[in-house]
């Protein structure tokens, strides 16, 4: 049950939509864009989340998934700006979730956020039109996760303590349409400051894979576009907007 305090306080951000089981949060998001408002859809179960490139996205009871339903107007970030400030407003609001700032939680371009190298949530935004649907997975208070995924971890494995899923997506809520409104008024520097600081790759060397190739190099920048500049190990500079990211060292 969600306390009619909190379910006033999400309302402020789009029609809440609480759901026991769902496809896709994201998918069910996009099936309510015709009515042109926004909408925070939240699910106990998805049975068909998905992430980049469609990989399968785990998540159980113990997990936070959501999707948030945007209209882009002229001048709105593209999703992978989008993506990225997502990210920092998710960091944001682990630690004040958790009350601690140590470990840190950091940024591993493009999509996902990790601590101690463990990835514990990932981003997934699309846009259709004008509709722009930001959907995250979040594991919240698993004491262990599958074997079959060694790089994953939960906010209780990493901090110790349970959090309250609902009380998360509260304080991501407030964190992300405060940046969106900073970044509006012209005010993004500050911002994208805070994505490189947060990034578990910035000058590091990694190997990043696309469709088309793969590159090897150290990443020198984020651009306020959200992509990654790399200068590759043959001394050009080469600008990614999505990719399969490796760190090499």
């Amino acid at each position: 049950m969600i306390a009619s305090e909190l379910l006033a306080r999400l309302t402020r951000f789009g029609r809440v939509y609480l759901l026991d089981t769902v496809g896709s949060t994201n998918d069910y998001a996009f099936s309510l864009a015709g009515r042109k408002e926004p909408a925070v859809i939240v699910a106990r179960r998805q049975t068909k989340g998905r992430g980049r490139f469609r990989r399968r996205w785990f998540a159980d009871d113990d997990s936070l998934i959501f999707s948030l339903l945007l209209f882009a107007e002229p001048g709105f970030p593209q999703p992978a700006a989008v993506t990225q400030v997502a990210g920092l407003a998710l960091c944001r609001a682990i630690e004040s979730g958790v009350q601690t700032a140590k470990p840190s939680a950091m940024l591993r371009w493009p999509n996902d956020v990790v601590i101690n190298n463990k990835k514990v949530a990932g981003i997934l935004c699309e846009q259709r039109g004008t509709a722009l649907v930001v959907g995250v997975g979040v594991n919240v208070n698993q004491r262990q996760l599958p074997e079959n995924l060694p790089e994953a971890g939960s906010l209780f494995t990493v901090y110790g303590q349970a959090c309250d899923k609902m009380r998360l997506l509260d304080l991501f809520l407030e964190e992300f349409f405060q940046l969106l409104t900073q970044m509006r008024r012209g005010n993004s520097q500050p911002v994208w400051e805070e994505i490189r600081q947060r990034s578990a790759i910035m000058n590091h060397r990694v190997e990043v894979k696309t469709l088309l190739r793969r590159h090897l190099g150290t990443v020198i920048d984020i651009d306020d576009e959200g992509r990654i500049v790399l200068r590759s190990d043959s001394g050009r500079l080469v600008v990614l907007n999505s990719g399969q990211v490796r760190q090499l060292r």
